[in-house]
């Protein structure tokens, strides 16, 4: 009895002893693997560093960007709305991207407003987002689509207030820009999809439209598509969209993890938006602080938060933080409430 007990005794603290060295045996691999990986990491950094000087683009004229994104003194913030930019020309209050909600922004005198950009399958720009159609039980995407079909799709009958509007077709690029030449706003365009046939169907409807750059802002989430697009047409503003879920493939480990995190985004501000060139970003409010904010504008990149719809959120930016950001009603505007309150 005694002689098993003192070989379970001993199988214990040997089992143990094996379990300690080998915890040890890792931890010299990983600080001898670290001290052959800093030298390579470093120089990698330094080659990053070198050949983005030689592929970074040249930045907008300042006072173009002054002109779009500053496009109002703060004298004028009492009588204009300077802080929101309407997501789909007010989707909670009118039927999103359409003519209806852009000329309702302009009586409110908000003069920034962002719209999405399409491309159907004949390769024709239009503003719609998906939600339009799955609202009307359509799933087909909409580059599977061809323009015919929208001829009479009514983008008003599916809205939640649609009866109070008259029935409006799809929006398409060419006549946004036609609507762009009698009123002085800023159109943040939001590319829905990213391929290559939107890419080159831009980059016509840029080299033939000078509007363009002067009056709208191109926003997407790929550095990509927007290099390709400054490449061509270096006075081109554009504003790179960060995705909430833009680390969701990564490990689970990795995006709870701070240090991780900090990386991407130090990667993002100091690496890939200087060398294409953006002017804006768009960050969602969960991944947004002062921090960040202070970081994106040491590197001359203007913040802005996305999606912002309650009052008091509303307040927070204007008044603390000193944010624009992106909201889906007007409705819910400070200034307005307060005006409506005195009268």
């Amino acid at each position: 009895m005694y002689f098993t007990y003192a070989i379970n005794t001993l199988k214990m603290f040997y089992q143990l002893f094996w379990y300690l060295m080998t915890i040890i045996s890792f931890i010299i691999n990983i600080f001898y693997f670290c001290s052959l990986s800093l030298p390579w990491i470093t120089l990698i950094l330094i080659l990053i560093c070198i050949i983005s000087k030689f592929i970074k683009l040249k930045n907008p004229d300042k006072e173009l960007i002054q002109s779009l994104l500053y496009r109002k003194s703060i004298e004028d913030e009492k009588n204009l709305l300077l802080w929101p930019i309407i997501n789909k020309g007010g989707a909670f209050d009118y039927p999103e991207n359409s003519v209806t909600a852009i000329k309702q922004c302009i009586s409110q005198k908000c003069s920034n407003i962002l719209l999405d950009l399409s491309i159907t399958s004949d390769g024709e720009l239009i503003i719609l987002h998906k939600s339009t159609l799955e609202k009307a039980n359509v799933n087909t995407a909409i580059s599977q689509l061809q323009l015919s079909y929208f001829d009479n799709f009514n983008i008003v009958e599916h809205h939640p207030l649609g009866q109070h509007f008259k029935p409006e077709k799809i929006l398409t690029l060419k006549k946004l820009l036609q609507l762009l030449e009698k009123n002085d706003l800023t159109i943040f365009l939001l590319m829905s999809t990213v391929n290559a046939k939107i890419i080159d169907a831009l980059k016509e409807v840029i080299g033939k439209n000078e509007k363009f750059t002067k009056q709208i802002v191109l926003c997407c989430s790929s550095p990509i598509a927007i290099y390709q697009l400054r490449k061509l047409y270096s006075n081109l503003v554009c504003g790179l969209w960060m995705e909430k879920t833009l680390l969701s493939k990564t490990p689970k480990y990795f995006n709870s993890s701070t240090i991780f995190l900090s990386i991407c985004g130090a990667i993002f501000r100091n690496i890939i938006a200087p060398v294409i060139g953006v002017s804006v970003v768009f960050i969602h409010k969960d991944g947004f602080n002062t921090q960040i904010s202070s970081l994106w504008q040491n590197v001359g990149v203007k913040p802005i938060v996305y999606t912002i719809n309650s009052p008091n959120e509303k307040r927070y930016f204007q008044q603390v933080t000193k944010t624009q950001y992106l909201t889906d009603s007007l409705r819910s505007e400070p200034q307005i409430i307060f005006k409506a309150r005195r009268t």
